[in-house]
């Protein structure tokens, strides 16, 4: 996998399109805001011929956690039905998030609750229409307040590098 080079959207028209489009899931405002990097577009391997569009919305710490917020816009094919989830979309595996703090090598994953539930949004229960967004969260440990960014891989796509921890 090759890591996305961090850049922020800035036109007009990118941003026009984001805010037309209602996201599904936990991230709230995620469908008007501006991803922290560069959307990746991927190709769908459960859905020939169809693809997504991948991006990180936010990854602020509050307090001892990080909450990172996702969008995923899926262009599927005609005749693969109306709807999908993260999962589906991910060739039915877990999308399973991990941030990778680069600084002091160390890996985050999602944290449980007492009930031992990962606290993120179930990406086998949301369901997102064709063209449309899916904005799930997931909340880790927070980094250190060293670490300024960190590299974030969701799913068996590309990973985004030196993603902006907000603060």
């Amino acid at each position: 996998m090759t890591g996305q080079k961090v850049e922020t959207q800035s036109s007009a028209p990118a941003q026009a399109a984001a805010s037309a489009t209602s996201c599904i899931g936990g991230g709230v405002g995620a469908e008007n805001a501006q991803p922290l990097v560069a959307p990746i577009n991927v190709k769908l391997q459960r859905f020939a011929g169809g693809t997504a569009e991948v991006a990180v919305v936010g990854l602020r710490v509050k307090d001892k956690f990080a909450i990172l917020t996702m969008r995923i816009k899926p262009t599927l094919p005609q005749g693969t039905g109306e709807k999908a989830s993260p999962y589906e979309l991910n060739n039915s595996a877990p999308l399973a998030p991990e941030l990778i703090d680069t600084v002091n090598a160390e890996r985050y994953v999602v944290v449980k609750d007492s009930d031992e539930r990962q606290v993120q949004d179930d990406d086998v229960s949301i369901y997102v229409g064709n063209g449309q967004c899916a904005a799930p969260t997931y909340t880790f440990a927070a980094p250190p307040a060293n670490v300024r960014s960190l590299d974030v891989h969701y799913g068996q796509w590309p990973f985004f590098s030196n993603v902006p921890v907000q603060r």
